[in-house]
């Protein structure tokens, strides 16, 4: 109880100091300039980087336009990072119904939180850094190679503060000890890292944009829907824009209106300005001014399976435990504490086999059923910590980090404020299937190691009624499949709607208009081995020195 009411205290008195001393930067506007040179539509990962880099020249000005506005303060705290979804700073889609895979789930539907507000996704998502693996970029585009992306990681590094697991994590150690342990090739097991700094949530919104947003010649506008991208003989002429109140403007560009507005609203932005598919256009009857068949195809995300693993030992986070007085005095006086963490332990990798640890062992059920859209019968089966904020345990999320299965993104009709159809078609090539029951076995091996067994650690079989046909265990590949066409969770890595080579070319310019380019996960042309955050930081880095015509530096 007492936890709670500090908790309250603390809340109140943090959201009151945080008002106070939040004055308001002067490149924020209410109504723009008629033109500008450049005008980048979206202020998510992408949109900050590529907006502070361009207004670094001071004889050009720029326009950010964000649909929506501030992220509220506790978006800051990592671990509250599940809070912010389905709140009005998530632009909350769900997926079209899922044929292959998404079976527990209400109405085989799952939900894609993406980020609405400054910072975009990056204020929402669990911060996990990854550059996946070189051989990931082999048969990407010309000047998007590894060797090509290798001095931005390392910009990119020092810029947006990663950080690794604290060392006194148990599950963390057991986790680095297990790879000496198993003896297998090509096998990775690693602390996980993640961006903040000083215990808060680090975004290229803080690392970037806050960093600029005071220059004279940046301008942001918020809480402004961009409806329309506007044409002359295929050239840019401008964009068409939505104010909060709803009156509806018109915003000429003078270079180039750069898209970052992300895997799911930049095709469908695109779609609906009549660059796409012919046959999608003539649909819904929008005029086509560039047929572009691979616009909103592509489209792939990582399917993560969460298996559960009790414990004995008191090693994990608990509901509990998050709600002590020291830990929340520690977080709020001093930045540090599970608080000041994302939960994610480790990360692993065998071939295609990805792994990571999520250390927290129980959540509020509603919550977590909210966020997931879960049926309750399902959670309850995967997680039996459900119903005991004390109990031990944590969870693997296991993916095929490169899935196979390609899905789309679509029109439901011409109205931008109508959500597009999202179809991710999670599991329909079967070598995706093969490729997760390997990362379930590969899962099943770290528990078999020394501290693992010292900590009790023992994986839960979830009781589907669909899978009680079968034998109830991970190392049956038709158990296994059953579970993970059941329970398998987006993990929450939408990208490659509008790759590079199809709708863009190598220097990201849309293919067959003039002045248009797109920077944002859209544009990524196939899987990374990880989270791709931070890939998608060094390439609105590289996209910025391109734009601009400068090299590296």
């Amino acid at each position: 109880m007492w936890g709670h009411v500090l908790i309250s205290i603390v809340v109140l008195l943090t959201s009151l100091f945080y008002h106070y001393h939040f004055s308001e930067p002067a490149s924020i506007i209410d109504y723009p300039e008629t033109h500008y040179d450049y005008v980048v539509v979206g202020a998510g990962t992408s949109g900050c980087v590529i907006a502070s880099r361009l207004s670094e020249m001071s004889n050009v000005t720029v326009l950010l336009v964000e649909a929506g506005g501030y992220f509220g303060w506790t978006s800051t705290i990592p671990l509250l990072a599940p809070m912010m979804q389905g709140t009005e700073v998530d632009w909350a889609y769900k997926t079209e119904p899922q044929v292959f895979s998404s079976r527990g789930f209400n109405g085989y539907r799952q939900n894609w939180p993406r980020g609405k507000g400054l910072g975009g996704s990056g204020q929402l998502n669990y911060l996990v850094h990854s550059f996946g693996r070189p051989e990931d970029y082999k048969r990407w585009p010309k000047g998007w190679s590894h060797a090509d992306l290798l001095p931005y990681f390392q910009k990119v590094t020092d810029i947006m503060n990663v950080v690794p697991m604290p060392e006194e994590e148990y599950l963390t150690k057991a986790f680095i000890l297990a790879e000496e342990s198993l003896k297998l090739d090509n096998v990775s097991l690693r602390k996980a890292m993640y961006t903040a700094k000083r215990g808060s949530r680090w975004t290229t919104h803080h690392a970037y944009l806050q960093k600029a947003w005071n220059r004279k010649n940046l301008h942001i506008l918020m809480n402004t829907l961009v409806t329309k991208i506007l044409f002359k003989n295929n050239n840019i002429e401008g964009i068409k824009v939505m104010y909060k109140n709803g009156s509806i403007g018109r915003i000429g560009v003078r270079k180039e209106v750069i898209l970052c507005a992300g895997t799911i609203n930049t095709p469908q932005l695109l779609l609906i300005s009549g660059v796409g598919p012919i046959s999608e256009l003539e649909k819904h009857k929008i005029s086509v001014v560039r047929d572009l068949p691979e616009v909103g195809r592509n489209l792939f995300d990582h399917l993560n399976v969460p298996v559960y693993v009790n414990l004995r030992e008191r090693v994990s986070i608990t509901l509990v435990k998050l709600q002590t007085v020291p830990e929340v005095f520690n977080y709020f006086t001093f930045g540090t504490g599970w608080l000041a963490t994302n939960g994610v332990m480790g990360l692993g990798r065998a071939n295609n086999s990805g792994l990571l640890l999520f250390g927290v062992a129980s959540a509020e059920e509603k919550l977590l059923k909210t966020i997931s859209n879960f049926e309750t019968e399902t959670y309850r089966s995967l997680f039996p910590s459900y119903n005991d904020s004390m109990h031990e345990g944590f969870i693997y999320l296991v993916s095929c980090l490169q899935p196979k299965s390609r899905g789309s993104v679509t029109l439901r009709s011409s109205d931008i404020r109508d959500p597009p159809r999202i179809n991710p078609a999670y599991l329909q090539d079967s070598d995706d299937v093969t490729c997760t029951y390997r990362a379930i076995n590969f899962a099943l091996e770290t528990l078999n190691t020394r501290l693992f067994r010292e900590y009790g650690a023992k994986v839960h079989i979830p009781d589907f009624e669909e899978c009680r046909h079968l034998r109830p265990d991970y190392r049956d590949f038709d158990y296994s499949e059953c579970v993970m066409r059941i329970a398998g969770l987006t993990g929450y890595h939408p990208c490659g709607t509008c790759r590079i080579g199809a709708v863009v070319d190598e220097e990201l310019r849309v293919k067959g208009v003039s002045g248009l380019r797109i920077m944002d996960a859209s544009v990524v042309p196939s899987p990374i081995s990880g989270t791709p955050n931070s890939v998608l930081v060094a390439m609105a880095e590289r996209a910025s020195d391109i734009i601009l015509d400068r090299s590296f530096n």
